[in-house]
């Protein structure tokens, strides 16, 4: 009988540890789609529609691609401004020095020669080499310029005590793909939201929709509307880029602003399933230091947002095998709803002030049906003392009252209090992978005396582990294609 006890004991605690597993990876899944929802058909459709071939900058294509985005607007009533530059090969070469830079502060002359950007004269010959490969009859090859072309639409609030948000999606893709993800996808969701709210005439906050041109080229529709409406950056309180490096998985908020936290808060409040975590803009920086979006540059100005993407299928980005068919329908869907949602709420709710510098947020994902863990720093700082405290607390109990015997706890306590030290050092935005465990373990440690209790407490302390160290395993087993 007690080694059946024991069995199952064992069986339990692998049972609800494997459980916490199955269930961190779920939610930062999507959610299943409702594929008869009137808005994603339409959404599904636009992007079967206008993702059938490349959309690359200069190109016919996707100037057939900005026409149809504009017949779309302005068959819902609106008039949508276009905002036209033009840019020279030197042009384009100042601009992805600068975004590489943004991108990646360690980055100094011999970086960039390996990025092929060691100087304007050798990068401008072998780009228009390139060019004159693929697209021959490329504007800039006969006439020493191309035009980028971002569509802008406005929805005013008549309120006098408005604030402002604007949605952001580039609708040209990469010369080699049909990019239905990346970013027909967030730029058909775009659609829908202005669909529904285009003739809203009690709009709480002005709503924009910005569709930018020339994203996969240093992100120059970005910089050129950065640079040329000034005036809009302090209107904007909450700009939301969105954005895809994959194909499937959940839309995360990888990157944000400084001080976000009470923008964190309003996406955590409105969307039906937020997903981020406040660790992303490192990893993004570090691991994925040759890449960029049109955000680079929208925070740069000083707009003050918060930058999606997804990041599942990351085999299909820049590829031809990025199109309709490979589309994660569950990942359309939650795509949809998050920025349905968000334009929801900024309809609604006041949102003037918030994308003012508040505070430094740490977010995380937990238990599914939750939103996220949202705190400050400062309250993360009281806690991690807290955790502390509650070990020293503890061991200094365990060797007075002569349990120091009993080996396990104490060690355990001891690596993660070390463990935990380096990481506040070392990786301070990963702190809360191991304080929030020691936290759990301290406090269950004193239970030991009741037996099945301090069992549980070990058990659930477990699972809290799981919750929160699998999913960024997960998603960057994901992001690098190992899984």
């Amino acid at each position: 009988m007690k080694h059946l006890k024991t069995l199952l004991s064992i069986a339990a605690i692998i049972l609800v540890l494997v459980s916490a597993a199955a269930l961190s990876v779920w939610r930062v899944n999507p959610p299943a789609a409702d594929e008869s929802d009137p808005a994603f058909v339409s959404m599904m459709g636009n992007i079967q529609r206008l993702a059938t071939g490349v959309r690359w900058v200069g190109t016919p294509e996707v100037q057939a691609t900005r026409d149809a985005l504009i017949a779309e607007i302005e068959a819902m009533g609106l008039t949508p401004t276009i905002h036209r530059t033009a840019f020279t090969m030197d042009d384009w070469f100042e601009a992805g020095v600068r975004i590489r830079l943004l991108q990646n502060e360690a980055a100094n002359a011999p970086r960039l020669a390996d990025w092929g950007m060691g100087d304007a004269e050798t990068w401008g010959y072998w780009q228009l080499r390139f060019i004159e490969q693929v697209f021959p009859e490329h504007p800039i090859i006969h006439q020493g310029y191309m035009y980028v072309d971002n569509i802008w639409v406005t929805l005013e609030s008549p309120s006098p005590n408005a604030g402002s948000i604007m949605f952001v999606a580039h609708y040209d893709s990469m010369w080699n793909t049909p990019g239905a993800a990346d970013a027909m996808l967030p730029t058909a969701a775009m659609l829908e939201a202005l669909r529904v709210h285009a003739a809203n005439s009690n709009l709480a906050n002005n709503m924009h929709f910005l569709f930018t041109d020339a994203e996969e080229v240093f992100a120059l529709g970005a910089l050129a509307f950065s640079r040329d409406f000034p005036e809009i950056i302090d209107e904007v309180d909450m700009l939301l880029n969105l954005e895809a490096v994959g194909n499937s998985g959940g839309v995360i908020n990888f990157q944000t602003s400084d001080a976000p936290f009470e923008m964190i808060r309003v996406f955590n409040r409105a969307a039906p399933r937020p997903i981020g975590f406040h660790w992303g803009d490192w990893v993004y920086r570090t691991a994925m230091s040759g890449s960029f979006t049109d955000f680079n540059f929208f925070r740069e100005y000083g707009f003050s947002g918060l930058n999606f993407a997804i990041l599942g299928g990351n085999e299909h980005y820049h590829t031809p095998t990025d199109n309709y068919e490979n589309l994660n329908r569950n990942t359309a869907w939650h795509y949809l709803i998050t920025i349905m949602a968000m334009a929801d709420y900024a309809a609604a709710n006041p949102i003037a002030g918030i994308g003012a510098p508040s505070s430094d947020a740490i977010f995380f994902p937990f238990l599914p049906g939750m939103n996220m863990i949202v705190l400050t720093t400062t309250v993360a700082n009281i806690l991690t003392g807290l955790a502390f405290a509650v070990a020293i607390a503890f061991l200094v109990y365990r060797f007075k009252t002569g349990l120091h015997k009993s080996w396990f706890i104490t060690i355990l306590l001891g690596l993660l209090m070390v463990a935990t030290v380096f990481v506040i050092v070392a990786l301070p935005v990963l702190s809360y992978l191991l304080w929030i465990p020691l936290l759990a373990v301290s406090a269950s440690a004193f239970l030991k005396k009741w037996g099945i209790a301090y069992k549980c407490a070990m058990t659930a302390s477990g699972a809290i582990a799981m919750l929160l160290c699998i999913p960024p395993v997960y998603l960057l087993l994901t992001l690098f294609q190992i899984i």
